[in-house]
């Protein structure tokens, strides 16, 4: 067996409207098709033609929703998180400034790595990678020589 790439992955959230807006609104994934037949209320969102993000409605309160931000965005003990190959990762920065949305950025500079942390609206740690920033504009966070 050889893992090619990231299939998808599933987050079950009491806040479903403002989870599909964060991705939808500030990452840029786009609403498609999703299984009529499935018994839970949801959203399928897509990179291009690949569903990457399967959301599920929490509609019999098995989890509470409560949010517990770190300070960092970083990826803390035992937290999961999702990464997603991106390009002109800046253009999210701006959206998420735009938004009032905190986020971690760091450069790499060998190989070259643009990284963006950020939490979606259940606390979801979301990794975003450019491999070819080209020239960013406005501070980083933190430079990696």
């Amino acid at each position: 067996m050889k893992v090619i790439d990231l299939n998808h992955r599933g987050i079950r959230t009491t806040k479903l409207e403002a989870t599909r807006h964060f991705y939808e609104d500030l990452l840029g994934l786009e609403q498609g098709h999703r299984p009529s037949a499935l018994p839970s209320k949801g959203y399928w969102l897509y990179a291009g033609e690949k569903p990457i993000i399967h959301l599920v409605e929490d509609s019999d309160g098995s989890i509470d929703g409560t949010n517990t931000p770190r300070e960092d965005l970083t990826d803390a003990g035992g937290q999961t998180h999702m990464a997603l190959t991106v390009e002109k990762a800046r253009d999210a920065v701006d959206r998420l400034i735009e938004a009032g949305v905190p986020y971690w950025d760091r450069l790499f500079k060998n190989p070259v790595m643009y990284q963006i942390f950020v939490e979606d609206p259940n606390g979801f740690l979301v990794e975003l990678i450019d491999r070819n920033p080209g020239e960013i504009n406005g501070p980083i966070c933190k430079i990696v020589e």
